[in-house]
């Protein structure tokens, strides 16, 4: 596996857990002031981003002019 696809795996599942998050704390107290609400539907909307696989910031790390260096085959 490449270093960008480890990456974006990371992101990946960076963004489902703290989805989780969310909605356990959203289980804990289902009726939270409008500010903590409003708070964590920008959460879940960053997790779904990076569920997603956040393509900007991918290529912000990994930028194409960059050269992967070849796959290593294991004999």
């Amino acid at each position: 596996m490449k270093p960008k696809e480890q990456f974006a795996l990371a992101l990946r599942i960076i963004g489902v857990l703290g989805i989780a998050y969310v909605l356990r704390t959203f289980v804990r107290n289902p009726c939270p002031s409008t500010f903590i609400l409003i708070a964590q539907v920008v959460s879940v909307l960053i997790g779904a981003y990076f569920m997603r696989g956040a393509p900007v910031l991918l290529k912000f790390a990994y930028p194409e002019s960059t050269p992967e260096p070849p796959d290593k085959k294991s004999a």
